[in-house]
């Protein structure tokens, strides 16, 4: 990819009643793609769409059903493949039913009471214990059903999730996905959420720059001091929500951005739809820079209009990081060849370090595949699953007794394990009208 082009849209709010003769923001959902359609045609089809939580209104099935309807309508608008979505929790997509349990309200209590450090290590205690954790999840399971399809699903396991999308230049933009909503309940307010400085942590690496999504802006967290830390002075573009108002500001060269409410509520006094896109792209030798165009709703005129840039008129405010060369491949580098042909055996057991941009250009292949496959498979009926499960002997003794969505992830990681991709592939895309032409993981094709 030579840019990113990259949709922001927060707060959609969908409830059970969305798209119904009655729902008064449906032409506010019908001009945004209208707009996003026009300004990515001008820009190039998006890369990816991104949402920084609150997607459903009370985390209930029906919500996340209508989102995925509508997401699937931006996509189309913006050119963008439907596995390229990227979602994170908000308050909104926790089943507060659940969040008020004895058991989850005490977990979430014990952690509220903390400060520091101590809120790190309570974190890894409830999650490291499987009732704890359960009880901290539960609350986010329509979530994570929902989220599953794109890979964005959240566990004790894997409390955040991390993906790479690689510039032709070589350069990695590494997107991490965060959860803001494991403490979340009816007694929300600002200074009361939690994120865990160990997951907002990323890592310095060659090559790379850091973008993390996370629903509430640091000033709403109980652990906001070192989380800051860590976001500013290492993730070059942070994403949020929650605040129903567009603001963007830049701390140690690094940007924050928050999306504004795509769905506010009508009542609030300062109601407007807002969203935005990022086009990220190498400018020269050197440096990277951000085009970032932020929409808002025109009332007068029913329609989505720029939010200027106040220092120049434009259309888009433009940021540009320097110190960022353009990678060098391995293969270019006199020193590294030279070590190969002195030392083969030593080459072969440990091969030499290559910046760390062109391994994640070769790993981004297969795992757009995985993402793909992963899409495709979990959109599937739950009976369609079943049958390309048993199929492929991939159901195991006690799998009647979990959860569906927890069956099939097993089920698409004993594929994985079993080396049955290529198989899982050819069943999955069988039962899909727009069938892809060939298989990655094999070289049958799908419609033999």
């Amino acid at each position: 990819m030579e840019k990113l082009v990259l949709v922001h849209l927060s707060d959609i709010h969908f409830t059970r009643s969305s798209g119904n003769v009655h729902d008064v923001d449906q032409n506010v959902r019908d001009e945004l793609l209208r707009d996003v359609a026009t300004l990515t045609g001008q820009l190039g089809s998006a890369t990816g769409v991104l949402v920084t939580g609150d997607i459903a209104f009370s985390g209930m099935k029906e919500e996340y059903q209508h989102a995925a309807e509508w997401l699937r309508k931006v996509c189309d608008a913006v050119g963008c493949e439907e596995q390229h979505v990227s979602v994170v929790p908000g308050n909104h997509d926790v089943d507060r039913r659940l969040a008020g349990g004895v058991i989850t309200k005490m977990l979430h209590q014990s952690i509220r009471g903390l400060d520091g450090p101590a809120i790190d290590s309570k974190l890894r205690e409830f999650f490291s214990d499987t009732q704890s954790a359960s009880a901290l999840l539960a609350p986010l399971a329509e979530y994570n059903v929902f989220a599953q399809r794109y890979g964005c699903e959240v566990s004790a396991k894997d409390p955040y999730w991390q993906r790479n999308l690689v510039l032709s230049c070589g350069t990695t933009i590494r997107m991490r996905g965060l959860c803001s909503a494991y403490v979340s309940n009816a007694e929300d307010d600002k200074g009361k959420m939690v994120l865990g400085t160990a997951y907002v942590g990323v890592q310095r690496d060659n090559g790379v720059m850091h973008l993390t999504l996370c629903h509430h802006p640091p000033e709403w967290l109980r652990d906001q001091d070192p989380v800051d830390d860590y976001l500013n002075s290492r993730v070059h573009i942070q994403l949020f929500g929650h605040k129903h108002a567009q603001r963007v500001n830049v701390i140690n060269d690094m940007v924050r951005l928050v999306a504004g409410a795509m769905h506010p509520e009508r009542r609030e006094p300062a109601w407007v739809p807002t969203y935005n896109v990022l086009e990220i792209e190498r400018r020269d030798e050197e440096h990277i820079g951000l085009r970032l165009y932020q929409r808002r709703w025109h009332q007068s005129e029913t329609k989505f209009i720029a939010e200027r840039d106040p220092n120049n008129g434009r259309e888009y405010r433009e940021y540009k990081w320097s110190g960022i060369p353009r990678p060098v491949p391995a293969a270019a580098r006199p020193e590294l060849v030279a070590s190969q042909a002195a030392q083969p055996d030593q080459v072969a057991a440990a091969p030499p370090a290559v910046p760390a941009a062109a391994t994640d250009a070769v790993a981004t292949t297969d795992s757009e595949h995985k993402q793909r496959l992963t899409f495709r498979f979990l959109t599937l009926s739950t009976l369609d699953r079943y049958e390309i499960a048993l199929k492929l002997a991939l159901l195991r003794e006690g799998d009647d007794a979990l959860p569906p969505n927890t069956v099939f992830l097993k089920v698409f990681q004993r594929a994985v394990d079993t080396q049955r991709l290529g198989e899982l592939w050819d069943e999955t895309e069988r039962r899909h009208d727009d069938r892809a032409p060939s298989n990655p993981f094999c070289n049958s094709q799908v419609g033999e």
